[in-house]
């Protein structure tokens, strides 16, 4: 199993922050490849994911929301041991600190099995990109949206 976490700040409130996160409608804008999202009964998510030059696949799992806590956990049921959770916390009175924790099978795993190492630096790079994702998105669109009001 490959484990990864990231703990970083956005510069929005912990509850707006946690609001625009844990919104099904809204993981299209910084999940990779996801084009489409939405909710079906008992907390079950499907989707498309779209990898370019015509390889668009389905996507489903379980996406859980804790508002008391600031949580939010999912895991595919179509990629056995794709899980992760994700948490806000206050920093402060416009900032939020989130971290976000996924765990995969490892890449030796995968069939046909690739370059390990290359594997592992494909996982960091796109776990990066989603943080940047995050960070952009919460804070071009949600915190816009505040001053607006």
């Amino acid at each position: 199993m490959s484990e990864h976490e990231r703990t970083f700040t956005v510069n929005a409130p912990q509850d707006e922050t946690y609001r625009y996160l844990s919104s099904v409608d809204n993981l299209p804008d910084f999940v990779p490849h996801l084009e489409s999202l939405r909710e079906e009964e008992d907390e079950h998510v499907f989707g498309v994911a779209n990898f370019g030059e015509g390889r668009r696949v389905e996507v489903s799992g379980f996406f859980r929301a804790y508002p008391a806590e600031c949580r939010l956990d999912w895991e595919s049921d179509g990629t056995p041991g794709y899980r992760g959770w994700l948490t806000i916390d206050p920093d402060g009175k416009e900032r939020s600190r989130v971290t976000v924790h996924i765990a995969m099978p490892s890449a030796a795993a995968e069939v046909p099995p690739p370059d390990p190492g290359l594997a592992g630096d494909r996982v960091e790079r796109a776990f990066d990109g989603v943080v940047r994702a995050i960070q952009e998105t919460i804070e071009n669109r949600v915190v816009p949206t505040r001053s607006a009001i």
